[in-house]
């Protein structure tokens, strides 16, 4: 009861508030299927013709990073038409499908229902002139017809934003050049109905990126449908999120390399078709926050194109920085490259050579922010190196979101390159998603020059607030050809080193040897 306590007094009112709101709204729901019937039978939906120019030329100009090339094209779409997916690398048939039950893991089932693969059906159809889209009409008819309210994940306001969104850019795609009219009105109308229901269930229970993608895609969504009740309520809620969730710095403050790609993409997006609609407000901050978000991403990001892996974070196809920073260079006009050393509001130092082939980031910061700590894990003081333009030291993200033991091994301090005192945590840790007590940041500093950089922290576990972890991280410059090691340190080791190999082999020689190596020992470290 007391960790308990320690986890709730941490969350905001609205948190308290709308869980328990809307967990009874989605039981009633489930017991009375007639109270969904405004959202489950939709009565069409206004025209959008208009709208899917601007949109259409909007993704295929600007968003590289839905428009990158995809792997495996065409074996995707045979999967798609024998109802196989791959998701989280997990590749399961479903047949037959029923939209309504939980496959493999809740996390999974998000992903089936999020429609990802519309987009990529609808880019074939627009690049190659096929009909790769019809398995995909299916899907999305089939969903249309069984996918109940209550006993459905996919109707959840999360996989709804992305599915929203999703259909939006497919449907915008294709609009002009697809024959099946009576099929196209009604995926309208199911769109503006999951956007009406959306409206009524906004996240702010959870907060941080689930509310986002909500906000996202209701602002998108008023666009579509020219609705200026979601304009307003998307718009107005989409620059407070910018103003909570990015820190001066430009990083997001759940501290997640994957979580700030995401969160920069959903941005850009916005940012893109506010401006091609014409609905930009005078004063708005995107361009010099969205830039700074860039920089962020681009300085988190190592020569192969993958990123650190602090906190919840894992390399996928959909995260990718590179293609997210393209987009920022077209969309807001990011030099790539323009990013500080040191990122002190999100806790995050680094340093690296000219050639980027060398490079060490550090989390130094507070695990999130503190109503909402669902992703953070015990990194701090935690690095990740590369060296000769190869990982050395990694870090070991996270495997997925499942109550389970490895989910708890992600999230502690064994998993990352720091310590553990005395057995116990950084931060009180509990369940898949909770933290009660927390680390507390005490310094983080870093200098630095062309060739040498110094790191210094140190924070108080939640155990013991008399307790301090001190760490500090030197790279010393070369001088001639060797590295310039303090001279005291080399003797210790060699006197070591000498103690158990030489004197034992050599005896009474020994002495001269071991004089003789030190002298040369000296000459090459002066």
């Amino acid at each position: 009861m007391l960790r308990l306590f320690r986890t709730l007094k941490h969350l905001r009112w609205e948190q308290v508030a709308y869980r328990p709101l809307r967990i009874a709204q989605f039981r009633l729901y489930r017991h009375f299927p007639a109270l969904t019937n405004p959202w489950t039978r939709p009565q069409g939906a206004p025209e959008v013709a208009a709208a899917c120019e601007i949109i259409r030329s909007v993704f295929l100009e600007r968003f590289t990073h839905l428009n990158s090339p995809l792997n495996g094209f065409d074996q995707r779409i045979n999967d798609l038409g024998n109802n196989t997916f791959t998701f989280l690398n997990r590749r399961v048939r479903l047949y037959p499908l029923d939209w309504n039950s939980r496959y493999e893991s809740h996390l999974w089932n998000y992903q089936l229902h999020y429609f990802s693969f519309a987009l990529w059906c609808a880019r074939s159809r627009v690049e190659r002139r096929d009909d790769s889209f019809e398995p995909c009409r299916k899907l999305i008819e089939s969903w249309l017809s069984e996918a109940r309210i209550g006993r459905c994940d996919g109707w959840d306001a999360y996989p709804t934003s992305l599915r929203v969104v999703n259909w939006i850019y497919a449907y915008s795609l294709i609009e002009n050049s697809y024959d099946n009219r009576e099929f196209l009105d009604r995926w309208r109308g199911a769109i503006h109905a999951q956007l009406d229901f959306l409206s009524r269930h906004l996240e702010h229970h959870l907060q941080a990126n689930h509310l986002l993608k909500n906000v996202k895609a209701l602002f998108i969504g008023g666009l579509f449908f020219n609705r200026e009740d979601w304009i307003e309520k998307g718009g107005s809620l989409l620059l407070r999120e910018l103003e909570e969730q990015i820190l001066d710095d430009g990083g997001h403050y759940e501290r997640s390399p994957m979580y700030h790609s995401q969160t920069l993409a959903d941005f850009l997006e916005c940012h893109a078709l506010q401006t091609a609609f014409g609905r930009l407000r005078t004063g708005q901050p995107f361009d010099i926050k969205l830039q700074k978000m860039a920089g962020f991403l681009d300085a988190m990001t190592y020569q192969d194109g993958s990123f650190a892996l602090f906190n919840d974070s894992a390399n996928t196809e959909e995260t990718s920085p590179i293609p997210v920073i393209e987009s920022a260079q077209k969309i807001v006009g990011y030099a790539s490259g323009n990013y500080p050393a040191a990122f002190p509001e999100t806790g995050y130092f680094l340093w690296e050579n000219a050639d980027k082939s060398e490079k060490i980031i550090v989390d130094a910061g507070p695990p999130s922010v503190d109503y909402n700590t669902a992703h953070a894990h015990c990194d701090i003081a935690s690095y990740e190196l590369w060296l000769d333009g190869s990982p050395l030291i990694v870090d070991s993200g996270v495997h997925g979101y499942g109550g389970d033991r490895y989910r708890e091994f992600c999230r502690s301090t064994r998993a990352h390159n720091t310590i553990t005192i005395d057995g116990l945590e950084q931060s009180e840790i509990w369940d898949t998603f909770r933290m009660a007590r927390r680390a507390e940041i005490v310094e983080a500093a870093a200098e630095s020059n062309e060739n040498c950089w110094s790191f210094r922290c140190s924070y108080h576990p939640y155990h013991g607030k008399k307790l301090t972890h001190h760490r500090s991280i030197k790279r010393l410059p070369p001088e001639n050809g060797f590295l310039k090691i303090p001279w005291l340190e080399v003797r210790r080791i060699w006197l070591k080193a000498s103690s158990i190999c030489i004197r034992p082999l050599m005896r009474r020689k020994s002495r001269l040897i071991h004089t003789i190596l030190n002298v040369i020992l000296k000459i090459l470290m002066s």
